[in-house]
């Protein structure tokens, strides 16, 4: 009895044609790029981001600091990332992961630039307060301690003027809530920092109310201003005035008559 064969099937080819819309078999991210930039096809091209998640999160990680949430820094990166394969062209030579790494690092100097300071610097030093944030941590994995501001000076190239003024831009940087509260700990009790800011300071209206008054003061003789000093200001009674000058009370009383006298006619000029 003739039995029929049936021909083998022949295993599913590996590799990819870079015009076909449908998803890729399992290929490196350079290849995904490639194709992205010779289709244009949306599929690839979210393939291609999925790929590089990885390197964004890392690269945002390196750059993660106060000021600057770690997500944030992911989402700013995955926009460098966007940029980096909207744009690229392998007829140039260039690996992708190379260009996108740039672009990526591009776009998270740039938000701190410009989204992460409370107050405009010069970019110069904050550069270099970036770099001091970076250097510190690598120096002092070194070292087993902080580097001094003399070790830092000589590792970035710049004079210990530029690295204190540079150090300082965290306040800046990092500005105090007014919400915030003074205590040790979290309890809502403590009195907040706007509570103490922009108090009116009565002393100031007591300053300028009181002027005229001192420069009359002035153009009295010593002895009688002193007596009024220390009547008026220090609370003294005549007698102890008397006492201190060694003279009686009835002078002491006619002194500072003959004073408030001269007062009166000195502030109404």
């Amino acid at each position: 009895m003739a039995t029929s064969t049936m021909p083998a099937q022949q295993p599913a080819s590996r590799t990819y044609d870079p015009t076909s819309p449908r998803p890729l078999p399992a290929v490196t991210g350079e290849e995904l790029a490639a194709c992205y930039a010779r289709t244009r096809h949306p599929l690839h091209r979210e393939q291609t981001i999925l790929q590089y998640r990885n390197l964004v999160e890392i690269l945002a990680a390196k750059f993660a600091r106060r000021g600057a949430p770690l997500e944030d820094l992911v989402q700013v990166g995955t926009i460098g990332l966007i940029l980096a394969l909207d744009r690229y062209d392998p007829d140039r030579g260039v690996k992708f992961t190379t260009y996108a790494v740039n672009t990526i690092v591009g776009e998270i100097k740039h938000y701190f630039r410009d989204c992460t300071w409370m107050v405009k610097v010069p970019r110069q030093l904050q550069e270099i307060a970036a770099s001091i944030h970076r250097n510190n941590e690598e120096m002092s994995r070194t070292m087993g301690r902080l580097p001094t501001i003399a070790e830092l000076s000589r590792k970035l190239g710049y004079t210990e003027e530029l690295i204190v003024e540079a150090m300082e831009l965290e306040v800046v940087h990092n500005p105090y809530s007014l919400d915030a509260h003074l205590g040790a700990d979290d309890a809502e009790n403590h009195e907040r920092l706007a509570d103490i800011l922009g108090r009116a300071d009565h002393r100031l209206d007591h300053i300028i109310d009181n002027a005229p008054l001192w420069r009359a003061m002035d153009d009295l003789e010593p002895r009688k201003k002193w007596i009024l000093r220390r009547r008026y200001f220090d609370d003294w009674s005549q007698s102890e005035v008397g006492r201190a000058l060694g003279i009686s009370q009835m002078h002491v009383s006619r002194l500072e008559r003959e004073a408030l006298c001269e007062l009166k006619l000195a502030m109404a000029r």
